[in-house]
């Protein structure tokens, strides 16, 4: 059995209680084991950890929920016909309720829990302590990362980022947490991939990047320091990813997401191919177009704008005739795949703009970056840029081609938020404010609930 794919068989029942009298939480439910009964081995506390990638490619959470928030908050969908919470979202009212985000806010601190179960669990681990300890530490700034990009205002929305972030949860318990502030939040997350990158190993046993290393936790440090504007890290990090040669650029467009096709994958959800767990469900759920009209598809405006360059190979991605009267996306178009949550592609683009904004050396290896980029998606060189583009020419482009590059994975919403932090630009195409109150999440009722003084976003949204 491949150890990148023990997640797919491994269980680990662990004791956890969202509310009831005191009696109640003094016992287990029937038929569950208590924590302590549950973990008693290396192995039992590696088989926690390796549960959690289950989670991650969940439909609920990376495998389609996040990035699908993250696109109805963005100005790429046409949104005329939705309903319910996908309404809402869209039309970025700030609802208090919705089962849908609450789900992915409940699965998010779900990982965040069982990854600071097997850090106050680590005396278990012998040979593996490292990579225990290395995992959990990813796998909780990771979930923090991603949860205070979408429930929080950016970083740089205030000058010393003390606009409140999401509840820190670096140990397990039931307590209500108060909100901690955005600068504590990405604090304590590129403390925890700091110690990841210090932990985890090289590579894995079998080669395959299902489990997080190294490489993985510097990838996830380049998407943090971007975020933040901060161009020297985010290059320093992108440029240890790439430098390290063990990722490399898919030749094709129909690699990305595939059955084990991809060399770009950083961290990947494996597929178990002959068992019934397939990452990215609600992806396809939301966007496969060749069976029946998708719930998410595109604008005019966008759909003119990703195909508006004859040569461009990545027109392959979309059509407005598969289901006419639709500008539908063939990305994900297939039964099953391999989830990668961090890729090559990103890194490289990551490294390109953060490598102008520096300038000197850094600008020419951003060139070089991006005209890797360009060569793919047209075919050649022919858009290639110069090798004396200047850096505004390089950033223009950069941008450009990653909302190409990343449409459907949730992306341009962070773009939206992080340019406007940069240079207060607003280039959202449905007219809103970089910083208004609907271009982010409400929080669960249920965090009011259990705490009346909890912090709630503003009502409000942003037309």
């Amino acid at each position: 059995m491949k150890c990148a794919k023990l997640f797919l068989y491994a269980s680990v029942a662990v004791l956890t209680a969202t509310a009831g009298c005191k009696k109640f939480l003094e016992r287990p439910p029937q038929g569950q084991l208590t924590q302590e009964e549950a973990l008693n081995s290396e192995q039992s506390l590696l088989n926690l950890l390796n549960g959690v990638y289950g989670y991650i490619g969940d439909g609920d959470y990376m495998g389609g929920r996040q990035q699908t928030l993250s696109e109805l908050l963005g100005d790429q969908l046409k949104g005329d016909k939705f309903t319910g919470d996908y309404a809402e979202i869209y039309k970025r009212q700030n609802s208090f309720f919705g089962a849908t985000r609450d789900a992915y806010y409940a699965k998010a601190y779900k990982v965040i829990d069982k990854a600071n179960v097997a850090l106050e669990n680590l005396s278990l681990a012998t040979t593996q302590k490292n990579s225990a300890q290395g995992q959990a530490l990813f796998l909780r700034g990771m979930a923090h990362f991603e949860l205070v990009r979408l429930f929080a205002q950016p970083w740089g929305y205030t000058p010393d980022n003390t606009q409140p972030g999401v509840p820190l949860k670096t140990h397990t318990g039931l307590a209500s947490e108060p909100r901690a502030t955005v600068k504590e939040v990405y604090a304590q997350v590129i403390a925890d991939l700091k110690g990841a990158d210090s932990l985890l190993p090289d590579a894995n046993s079998n080669g395959k990047f299902y489990l997080p290393t190294k490489w993985a936790a510097k990838a996830y440090l380049a998407k943090v320091y971007f975020q933040m504007n901060d161009f020297a890290n985010a290059f320093k990090y992108a440029d240890d990813v790439i430098r390290s040669n063990k990722f490399q650029l898919d030749a094709t467009y129909d690699k990305r997401y595939s059955l084990g096709l991809s060399t770009e994958g950083i961290f990947v959800i494996a597929d178990n191919t002959t068992g019934n767990y397939h990452p990215g469900s609600e992806l396809r759920s939301n966007f496969k177009s060749n069976t029946s009209i998708p719930v998410l598809n595109f604008t005019d405006m966008f759909y003119n704008y990703a195909t508006a360059r004859a040569t461009d190979v990545r027109k392959a991605w979309y059509s407005n005739t598969l289901q006419p009267g639709y500008n539908v996306l063939t990305k994900f178009n297939k039964d099953f795949f391999e989830l990668p949550i961090l890729h090559l592609t990103e890194i490289k683009l990551i490294r390109a703009e953060a490598g102008a904004e520096l300038g000197g050396a850094a600008l020419t290896t951003g060139i070089t970056d991006i005209n890797d980029i360009l060569t793919r998606a047209y075919g050649g060189t022919t858009q290639n840029l110069s090798a004396s583009a200047t850096a505004a020419t390089v950033i223009a482009t950069v941008r450009s081609e990653r909302e190409l590059e990343l449409v459907g994975e949730g992306d341009r919403i962070q773009e939206i938020k992080r340019i406007g932090a940069r240079s207060n630009m607003n280039v959202d195409r449905r007219g809103s404010a970089w910083n208004c109150n609907g271009l982010i999440l409400q929080f669960p009722k249920n965090e009011q609930d259990a705490n009346i003084n909890f912090q709630m976003n503003p009502e409000g949204g942003c037309f």
